[in-house]
């Protein structure tokens, strides 16, 4: 089978002709015909992810609220979860905590820095 790459373009207008490819309408990308499919799937993401971001720009607190609302509400669940999940990816947890510890040394060192005057000067 050859790919949409290899075919000339006669060949390309000739399959959208009989209905076997379709060329998207927003990025011209070419793919597989679908009846009443009109963007490709990549198309179809960044619309989505465009209309998301602008509900939640929007909706900023009520998602913020829902959102601690299920955290409070399913607290034992989600830290059942997380220890599951730690439980079997040890070593992959550790790495990314090792990793994060020497990206972030100077600002975690300040702010031990900062608990340790803090203790200090309530003594």
């Amino acid at each position: 089978m050859t790919t949409k790459l290899d075919m000339n373009v006669e060949e390309i207008f000739e399959k959208i002709k009989n209905k076997e490819l379709t060329i998207c309408e927003t990025c011209d990308n070419i793919f597989d015909y679908v009846p009443q499919k009109v963007f490709c799937d990549e198309c179809k993401r960044k619309k989505a992810r465009a209309r998301n971001r602008k509900y939640y720009e929007e909706n900023l607190e009520k998602v913020l609220a829902r959102q601690r609302k299920y955290r409070e509400e399913n607290r034992e669940k989600r830290n059942a979860y997380q220890r599951k999940y730690r439980e079997e990816n040890l070593e992959k947890v550790r790495a990314r905590e090792r990793k994060y510890r020497e990206e972030n040394r100077e600002k975690l060192n300040a702010r031990k820095r900062e608990r340790y005057h803090a203790k200090k000067k309530e003594e």
